[in-house]
């Protein structure tokens, strides 16, 4: 009897891990369209574009928050990536949250894609998160075609970052500048359109 509840129960465990992955995470549905691959993401005339993908399964059942300033522009799990083409020129900062925030400061020039690489750690109560921007080749051999495109569902919009938690975000990593890390982001420059 006992062996028998162990193998129910190693199924229901399969079974619930594979609907979490098959299933979009909140304010985010899943979009099958070829021609919207991470090489193909072009920003609209006079704006710049982000991608921002998340390419291991490790902490995949935790959705990683992304904020534009205070404003909610998607969220990933599991393998997947998520774009945006209407990126004002200017100095952003890109907040990503899970257990953590993981602020970085961008100079968004138009007619130039942005690429950042969220990636899960282990955390206290779950997972953290740490990002790396990337080139677009690095962004794709980190994806190796496995993550699954993502938009954002308009009609259930998320919650946008609080006033506090935009405050604290954004004295972080300036103090973080201040004490001399982030260096590799200071001359990040995004890839050109071509």
């Amino acid at each position: 009897m006992k062996r028998f509840q162990n193998v129910v129960l190693v199924i229901a465990t399969l079974l619930l891990v594979s609907a979490c992955a098959s299933s979009a995470p909140r304010h985010m549905m899943f979009k099958e369209d070829p021609t919207s691959a991470i090489s193909s993401v072009k920003p609209e005339s006079g704006k710049a574009a982000l991608v921002v993908g998340r390419s291991t399964s490790f902490g995949g059942a935790i959705e990683f928050d992304t904020y534009l300033d205070k404003v909610m522009i998607g969220v990933t799990k599991w393998k997947s990536y998520f774009f945006k083409t209407d990126i004002a020129p200017g100095v952003h900062y890109v907040i990503s949250k899970a257990e953590n925030m993981e602020p970085v400061k961008i100079n968004f020039e138009p007619d130039r894609v942005y690429y950042i690489h969220q990636i899960p750690r282990m955390g206290v109560w779950k997972a953290r998160i740490s990002i790396a921007l990337l080139t677009q080749q690095e962004l794709i051999s980190v994806c190796d075609n496995s993550c699954r495109l993502l938009i954002y569902d308009t009609n259930n919009v998320g919650d946008n970052l609080s006033d506090d938690d935009f405050k604290k975000a954004v004295d972080d990593y300036e103090k973080d500048v201040k004490e001399g890390q982030h260096k590799e982001y200071l001359d990040y420059k995004g890839m050109p359109v071509k």
